[in-house]
């Protein structure tokens, strides 16, 4: 099902989303993310429950979904230069990383997913995925270039985790260290990555090119 709300992906290297809301119409966003908003545009919180709430506050994001309300236009972007990946689930779901998400239709539904200890210390991200399901169109951000990689049955990737953006739910999905004690060592003083997710088709798998790990990481050694 095609979401009915005007949206509009704008710019180039730096992308930001743009929505125009009909009266009653309301999308759902991350707070932190909305640049402006028409003066006729409504804000309301919109929690997750406990669980959402318990999620959101270890991994160090907003316990608060942002119910945005029309007549109006709104415009929201990511922190980093980027862009806006576009997802129609048409009834399917989606596995995202959790600092990955902008807005969402209104009918989309929303959950948090425990990625696992091994992710959340090694992996340089959260400790929670998020998952969304249903009809509409839910709108990520990916930090640099996106890849997207369509897997076959039984084709395999493995992607260094802090560059994984979103997979579709149903895919295999383990972590797995790559190299030895040197390697791991190695990798780890030039800000990279230890571990690897290992995915497995069929399905899509979406990536982007920079890591807020690795960033972090480069820039506290400056």
């Amino acid at each position: 099902m095609p979401s009915m709300v005007d949206y509009e992906i704008a710019g180039q290297e730096v992308q930001y989303l743009k929505a125009k809301l009909s009266p009653e119409e309301y999308v759902y966003i991350e707070p932190g993310h909305l640049i402006y908003k028409d003066a006729s545009v409504r804000l309301g919180a919109s929690a997750g429950g406990l669980r959402g709430a318990f999620s959101h506050l270890l991994s160090g994001s907003a316990v608060f979904l942002l119910k945005v309300e029309g007549p109006g236009e709104i415009v929201s972007a990511g922190f980093l230069p980027g862009k806006v990946v576009r997802i129609d689930l048409n009834g399917n779901s989606i596995i995202a990383e959790f600092n990955a998400f902008l807005a969402m239709d209104s009918t989309v539904s929303y959950s948090t997913k425990f990625a696992g200890i091994t992710q959340a210390i090694f992996g340089g991200e959260g400790v929670f995925l998020e998952r969304f399901s249903g009809n509409g169109s839910v709108f990520l951000h990916g930090h640099g270039l996106p890849i997207v990689k369509d897997l076959k049955p039984g084709e395999e990737i493995q992607a260094e985790m802090s560059h994984l953006l979103a997979f579709e739910d149903g895919m295999e999905y383990t972590i797995e260290r790559i190299g030895g004690l040197k390697t791991m060592l190695l990798a780890g003083a030039e800000g990279e990555g230890l571990f690897f997710a290992r995915i497995r088709g069929p399905g899509r798998v979406w990536l982007h090119t920079i890591s807020l790990f690795q960033l972090a990481a480069k820039l506290m050694r400056r």
